[in-house]
């Protein structure tokens, strides 16, 4: 079962949010994070969703500010802001019930913030990292950003043939790159598993591996062959991720 809501955040917005709830509801929570400027609704969050509720957990999937169906300005997509809207979507659900068990999840800058925000809360118990970077922002749309106060990306619209173009500002940037994930890990303490994609350019195995080698214990490092940065649009390579990390939490 899943429910379409909206959670208010630090600045009074309204996050676009889904909540699937397991037909007998368990102490565990799954808070999920989309990567950059995707949707709670591409196909891997969606899957990963149901797969976690037919395991127990209540699961969550959010747009954070200025993204997609939130509300809020594409200025206000910070990796700050986006660390203050998990901390209040688990607020709202932490005001429904006491989940004990709790799992913060995303894949590629939803991987990332994950572990970021891990750092900061003790609450969290298990952090899923998904092809998440540990690195700043130094690739062409920084150089971009810079040269002209943004950069351009387009992502596809879930169900839909069509397109969306974000302009995202400069200061984007300016604010992921005053964070140290390498450094931040040391000082977490849930559960971690880190998984990375065999084929993925972007964002390349032994970077991923480099967070793990740091990271406290318990942790757990995947390699998974034969998938990119990119496999959420292929069922086949989801199921792969899903199935290893349905196996190890």
């Amino acid at each position: 079962m899943s429910e379409k809501v909206f959670i208010q955040n630090n600045k009074r917005l309204k996050l676009a949010a889904v909540i699937h709830r397991p037909e007998n509801e368990t102490d565990k929570l799954a808070i999920l994070c989309p990567g950059y400027l995707d949707s709670k609704d591409y196909n891997h969050l969606v899957g990963l969703s149901e797969e976690l509720t037919k395991n127990g957990y209540t699961a969550v999937r959010f747009n954070p500010t200025g993204t997609w169906d939130s509300e809020g300005s594409i200025e206000e997509y910070t990796t700050t802001q986006y660390l203050a809207d998990i901390k209040s979507v688990l607020e709202y659900m932490l005001e429904q019930k006491q989940y004990r068990n709790i799992l913060l999840a995303g894949h590629s800058r939803g991987g990332k913030v994950s572990l970021l925000y891990a750092a900061i809360d003790p609450r969290i118990t298990e952090v899923i990292d998904i092809m998440g970077s540990a690195r700043v922002i130094a690739d062409n749309r920084a150089k971009e950003a810079q040269e002209t106060g943004f950069s351009r990306s387009t992502r596809d619209i879930p169900g839909s043939q069509d397109r969306k173009e974000f302009r995202v500002p400069y200061n984007h940037i300016l604010d992921n790159n005053k964070y140290d994930v390498l450094a931040e890990v040391k000082k977490t303490k849930a559960q971690l598993i880190l998984i990375a994609g065999e084929l993925d350019t972007l964002i390349p195995p032994e970077e991923i591996k480099k967070i793990y080698d740091i990271a406290n214990e318990p942790k757990k490092y995947f390699l998974i062959p034969g998938i990119g940065h990119d496999y959420r649009l292929n069922k086949d390579e989801i199921r792969l991720v899903n199935d290893t990390i349905l196996k190890n939490i």
